[in-house]
């Protein structure tokens, strides 16, 4: 690959720096968002929750390239200004898609990073443009492209000026089927042979299934991603677009505890999720916006996050009963030690303990009968019984 003098070689590894956030560095990035900003309100609510989750840039669509002529095109520069909004209440960057001359002008000025998405990956006046800019770009790899191909477009941006280019693996086509796309996650390993340049991985669009994402993102870290790109939305099944991609809050959290442990495994770093995250702490309105409907807002944003947390414990407890007797389901040390502790920390946070008892009582003996009817429905299998 001899035409690759600047995105290739053997130097030492680019770090980029935007705003103080380090790709390419010891510490995992995470870029989390929805997939198409729909309102401000969607866009603030997701920010907040990408920042609990520990995420460093918030990612959201405003001009959307799609298939079909018919389907959600973005919201165009009223959107990007919710997305910047959101960003900085939150204190994230926010990185967002150009798809022509215009939309890259206004992205420039506003957005930390620009993306160009894996359509334009070969799109070269589009590349001569952003690489005239004094801004990172964010270069996806077309889902058709090789490796070769997706380092020459990186080429294009370095050749023109610019030299903070970070490289994104999504997906490629193959005669697969059981998913949107193919992650090459081979192809990481080759970029890190082949370039100095940082990439990160987009599991998001290679699984078109969220319950996919998890497994690919740790995948990726497993092979020397930089980053993730994940689509989250506070409530996928009303999202536009991507929506069955698209985790839910708790789902990012979650997925943000594992990589905190297995970022440290492979020596490297995330910062976890944030102590509001863990005490489900959403900020609060200023006192001058403070009204009956803000507040009731909030609790709507707290119920939901605490709804999709109860959701998370319910499929733990589930798998927990595969490793139960069906007669010693119930554990009642366990039931008092978990009481205790807890009704503790909620006094530390200002709540009942009693109010905590209760509702563990009630989520207890949901449990306990969940857990009787999968040894159940699993014994029933292995006999054949009816």
């Amino acid at each position: 690959m001899n035409n690759l003098k600047l995105a290739g070689g053997k130097r030492e590894k680019t770090v980029i720096d935007v705003n103080g956030t380090l790709f390419g560095g010891g510490e995992i990035i995470l870029m989390a968002g929805p997939c198409a900003v729909e309102s401000r309100e969607q866009v603030l609510q997701a920010a907040a929750d990408v920042k609990k989750a520990g995420g460093k840039v918030m990612r959201g669509g405003v001009f959307k390239p799609r298939t079909s002529p018919y389907s959600f095109q973005g919201l165009g520069p009223a959107g990007l200004d919710y997305l910047v909004e959101a960003a900085r209440e939150h204190d994230l960057l926010c990185v967002s898609e150009a798809i022509d001359a215009a939309s890259l002008e206004l992205i420039a000025a506003k957005a930390d990073i620009i993306q160009i998405g894996a359509r334009n990956m070969q799109n070269f006046s589009l590349l001569k443009l952003a690489g005239s800019l004094d801004k990172p770009v964010l270069l996806k790899r077309g889902l058709a492209c090789t490796v070769e191909e997706w380092l020459l477009a990186a080429e294009y941006i370095m050749a023109a000026g610019n030299p903070r280019v970070i490289l994104c693996e999504r997906g490629i086509r193959t005669f697969e089927t059981s998913t949107r796309s193919t992650l090459d996650l081979s192809a990481i390993a080759v970029v890190r042979e082949l370039s100095h340049l940082p990439v990160i991985v987009d599991p998001s669009h290679a699984a078109g299934r969220r319950e996919l994402v998890p497994a690919l993102s740790k995948a990726a870290i497993g092979v020397g991603a930089d980053g993730l790109l994940i689509e989250m939305h506070p409530e996928p099944e009303t999202a536009r677009c991507d929506g069955i991609q698209s985790l839910r809050p708790g789902e990012l959290l979650q997925l943000a505890r594992e990589i905190t442990h297995l970022a440290a495994a492979l020596g490297r770093t995330y910062p976890g999720p944030s102590t509001k995250a863990e005490s489900l702490d959403y900020p609060e309105p200023s006192a001058q916006a403070e009204t009956l409907d803000t507040l009731r807002g909030q609790i709507d944003l707290v119920d939901r996050q605490i709804v999709a947390l109860i959701a998370d414990r319910q499929e733990l407890v589930r798998r927990v009963a595969n490793h139960k007797q069906v007669d010693k389901v119930r554990d009642g040390a366990r039931e008092k030690e978990i009481v205790d502790r807890l009704g503790k920390y909620a006094a530390e946070l200002g709540c009942s303990a009693d109010l905590v008892k209760d509702l563990y009582h009630v989520m207890f003996n949901h449990g306990v009968r969940t857990q009787i009817e999968t040894k159940l429905a699993g014994y029933t299998s292995c006999t054949g019984a009816k």
